[in-house]
């Protein structure tokens, strides 16, 4: 591509705006498919008792715009168990009778989506 001095600025400019709107679509298009990777393995090591709680996972783009995109996973059905079963509890009054122990599914899955993230991210900048 040939320009002249003058124009090499802004020549710059919009391939610099092309390269960052081609690099934010492909960020994008990643964490949506890492987030949808990170809910199936939720599901799938989700502790079951009646099967409402492991059914009761979604997945909810918060906010999109041309450069950013926020999703959250959340539990439908019961999301005041999330944490009990995360970390488990004690019993009632504190005994250890009908204490839970902790089934960590929810952690394991976000850390394994960070380090996928992270690494698609580095490919995509790369180019």
């Amino acid at each position: 591509m040939k320009c002249s001095i003058d124009d090499l600025a802004d020549v710059i400019i919009n391939e610099l705006e092309d390269y960052s709107d081609d690099v934010a679509a492909g960020l994008k298009a990643d964490v949506k498919e890492v987030a949808d990777e990170c809910l199936r393995e939720i599901k799938d090591n989700s502790p079951v008792r009646t099967g409402k709680y492991k059914k009761g996972w979604r997945m909810k783009i918060e906010f999109e715009s041309n450069s950013d995109i926020r999703i959250r996973i959340y539990n439908k059905t019961n999301y005041q168990l999330t944490h009990l079963l995360e970390n488990g509890h004690p019993g009632r009054g504190g005994t250890l009778k009908g204490s839970a122990h902790a089934h960590p599914h929810i952690g394991p899955a976000e850390e394994k989506a960070e380090k996928k993230l992270v690494n698609k991210a580095e490919v995509r900048v790369r180019g």
